[in-house]
C-alpha cells in the first residue's frame, strides 16, 4: 500500500507537469495483480501438478510514438505464504518486461483500451520438494488486453491488463513450461497528449506571426460569420493554451466536451469571425470536437470554407470561415 501512494503521489507530480510541458502521450498505471502460477510435476523430487494463486502488484508505463501505437514497459511481483501448504516456505515471482502496445479508441473517449505483447526476464522462488525453496530466472512473455475508464481527462481506472504469462522455470529438472495467467486492476493516469497527424504542433515548428497569415472579414450581425480573402494579417503564437494557428486562438481542454477558446490573437481569424474568449468549440464542418487535439486533427488538412459549431452560454451558433494555407 505504500509502494501505490508513493506511485500515485509521484504521478500527480508529474500531471502537474506535463500540463505545462509539450509531451507525447505517456500512461502511467499502477495497482493490484493476481497471478495463477501453473507449477507442472517435478519427476524430480516427487512433486505433483500445482497451481500457486499470487497476489502482488504490477506498475507499468506506455509512451506514445506513433498514432496508436506506444511502447510499454511491466513490472510486476507476486508472493504466496506458506506455499504448496507448508508453513515458513514462500513463493514469490518477479517479472520485468518490455514490448509493443496498441491503443484502442481516441485520445478523448471516456472508454479506450488496448493489447500488447510484452518480453523480458522472470524470477522466481519455487518448491523444488516439500521443504526446500528454489531460485531460477525464466523468460518471460505476455500478450493480453485491457480496458481503462476515464473519469477525468488525466486520471481513470484500468481493469487489466489480463495476459497470458508464459515462463519456463526449473528446465535443469525437465519440466515443462509454465502456463500462467495474470490480471491486475488498479488506476491510471495520462500525461501530454499525441500529435493528430505526426506533425509538431505550431510552437514546436517554431511559426511566428512573420511567416502564418490568415483571411479575414466580419459578417452581418446574427448571420454565420464569413472570414473572406480579401485582407491578410499575421497571426500570433498565443501565450498560454493550445495554439491553434488556422484559427489564431488559443484553447484548453473542457472535460472532453469541446475546446475552450482561452486566448484570441488581435487581428486574426477568431476575432474577425467575432468568436470570443470562453467560446467552447464543438465542432468542425460538422464533425464533433471533444478536445483541443482532435480540434488541431480537424483543421489539420483543411482549406477553403469551414463550418465552425460553437457553444456560447446556452446558444450553440456555427461560425463559417474561410481558411488559405
Amino acid at each position: 500500500m505504500e509502494k501505490l501512494v508513493r506511485i500515485a503521489l509521484a504521478a500527480l507530480f508529474l500531471l502537474g507537469i506535463a500540463s505545462a510541458q509539450n509531451i507525447p502521450q505517456i500512461d502511467v498505471f499502477g495497482g493490484y495483480s493476481y497471478l495463477n502460477f501453473d507449477l507442472p510435476a517435478n519427476p524430480s523430487t516427487g512433486t505433483a501438478n500445482q497451481h500457486l494463486v499470487m497476489n502482488g502488484f504490477e506498475f507499468s508505463g506506455a509512451v506514445r510514438v506513433f498514432h496508436h501505437l506506444s511502447i510499454e514497459a511491466d513490472v510486476s511481483r507476486h508472493s504466496l505464504s506458506d506455499c504448496t501448504g507448508i508453513t515458513g516456505l514462500n513463493c514469490t515471482d518477479f517479472s520485468y518486461m518490455g514490448g509493443a502496445r496498441y491503443d484502442l479508441g481516441t485520445h478523448s473517449g471516456k472508454l479506450t483500451g488496448f493489447v500488447h505483447g510484452l518480453v523480458g526476464q522472470d524470477q522466481a522462488d519455487l518448491p523444488q520438494n516439500s521443504v526446500t525453496p528454489v531460485s531460477d530466472s525464466s523468460l518471460a512473455f505476455a500478450a493480453g488486453f485491457g480496458v481503462d475508464y476515464w473519469v477525468y481527462h488525466h486520471i481513470g481506472v484500468q481493469l487489466g491488463p489480463i495476459d497470458y504469462f508464459y515462463t519456463r522455470h526449473l528446465t535443469i529438472d525437465a519440466v515443462p513450461s509454465q502456463n500462467n495467467i495474470r490480471i491486475a486492476a488498479g488506476v491510471v493516469f495520462r500525461f501530454g497528449a499525441p500529435t493528430s497527424s505526426g506533425e509538431p504542433s505550431p510552437r514546436a515548428r517554431g511559426e511566428s506571426s512573420s511567416n502564418s497569415r490568415r483571411s479575414r472579414n466580419v459578417a452581418p450581425a446574427g448571420q454565420p460569420a464569413t472570414v473572406a480573402a480579401n485582407q491578410t494579417v499575421p497571426v500570433g503564437i498565443p501565450g498560454h493554451g493550445m495554439p491553434i494557428s488556422a484559427l489564431g486562438l488559443a484553447v484548453g481542454p473542457q472535460e472532453f466536451d469541446g475546446a475552450k477558446i482561452l486566448e484570441i490573437v488581435p487581428g486574426g481569424v477568431a476575432e474577425m469571425a467575432s468568436l470570443k474568449v470562453g467560446d467552447l468549440i464543438k465542432s468542425v464542418d460538422g464533425r464533433p470536437v471533444k478536445t483541443p487535439m482532435e480540434l488541431a486533427a480537424e483543421l489539420s488538412d483543411k482549406s477553403g470554407k469551414v463550418r465552425i459549431g460553437i457553444l456560447r452560454g446556452d446558444v450553440a451558433t456555427e461560425t463559417l470561415v474561410l481558411i488559405s494555407h
